[in-house]
């Protein structure tokens, strides 16, 4: 059985909510951003809410097979249109805005003898975003979301709106009006798995494989301290939904070779190091010489000496039969 928060704010606040904001910290991991898309794919599944999921900074490939990945916004604004245009300072003699019934009319007025504002440099964007419940996925304080946080400050500071702060991290400083804190388990994406089930939202095989991607992430397959019984069991029932294991490949932890160990039933390969010489080819060793006695070494001894030939040795010989 999978563990058990206390979810009856959310489950409240879902029942009239209509926008549903999602953020996910600057330079997430691949956990944080399974998580956050995970949640964004099943609340839209399960309801009619106008749904956003931002990350101040852009998503990088590692995170490319991930469900969704491409839902998710650097800007997340949508209330106030900004305008932006390349102009020298104190150059402009005054804005002013006029309108109707159906239009708004806003003039620039350079100054005298100053250029008119070239069209060409004009940008648009949005700030202030809008929204009845903020989750907030895998941060340990509000500045964690970057660019986000700066923009939408106002929005994140406002008490009276539904603030999740999801999060298995250390030193978490709590500051959602709805915590779902839990530093013993292995992932965000092992906390949202809880969470969407005791919402009762569905879960499909591309929402089972986001969290399961999230949770090999974190736990180097499985092998971090951090996996407990709890972790298995939601593997166990992600698998049962669809979800893909080993969908997102990850990378595999170098080993250091081992020298033979007595015991082993095979002795281990050991690389050779690089630059090392080769070592010289086996041979057997020569017999020691006998030692010469001083009274021996003292003689001269004499060496066997090969005739010379005769001086017309290379002449050619005639052979000659004593028969003949």
């Amino acid at each position: 059985m999978s563990k058990t928060y206390n979810l009856e704010p959310i489950s409240q606040s879902l029942q009239t909510a209509k926008t549903v904001l999602i953020l996910l910290p600057q330079n997430p991991n691949l956990d944080t951003v399974a998580a956050g898309l995970a949640l964004y794919l099943s609340l839209k599944k399960n309801s009619n809410l106008s749904l956003t999921i931002g990350c101040s900074t852009p998503m990088t490939v590692n995170f490319n097979r991930l469900f969704a990945v491409d839902k998710i916004k650097s800007h997340i604004g949508n209330q106030n249109l900004v305008i932006e245009f390349d102009y020298p300072e104190d150059s402009i003699e005054k804005i002013s805005y006029d309108k109707d019934s159906q239009k708004c009319y806003i003039t620039i007025e350079p100054k005298s003898g100053m250029n008119p504002l070239d069209p060409q440099s004009v940008k648009y964007s949005y700030t202030g975003s809008s929204a009845d419940i903020i989750f907030v996925i895998g941060a340990r304080t509000p500045e964690d979301l970057g660019a986000l946080y700066q923009e939408e400050k106002k929005l994140l500071d406002n008490k009276t709106k539904t603030l999740v702060n999801l999060s298995h991290l250390d030193k978490n400083a709590q500051f959602g009006t709805v915590n779902i804190y839990d530093p013993t388990a292995s992932s965000c994406s092992e906390i949202t798995t809880s969470v969407l089930q005791g919402l009762s939202l569905t879960i499909d095989a591309d929402i089972a494989t986001n969290l399961l991607a999230g949770i090999e992430a974190n736990t180097n397959n499985f092998t971090s301290p951090n996996v407990t019984a709890d972790t298995f069991t939601l593997i166990a029932q992600l698998m049962k939904l669809g979800a893909k294991k080993g969908y997102i490949p990850q990378s595999p932890v170098p080993q250091m070779p081992q020298p033979f160990r007595p015991g082993l039933s095979q002795p281990l390969r050991q690389q050779p190091l690089p630059n090392r010489m080769p070592p010289a080819p086996f041979s057997s060793p020569k017999p020691a010489m006998p030692a010469v006695p001083p009274s021996v070494q003292s003689q001269v001894i004499p060496q066997p000496t090969t005739p010379m030939p005769s001086p017309d040795w290379l002449k050619p010989k005639v052979v000659k039969s004593s028969q003949i």
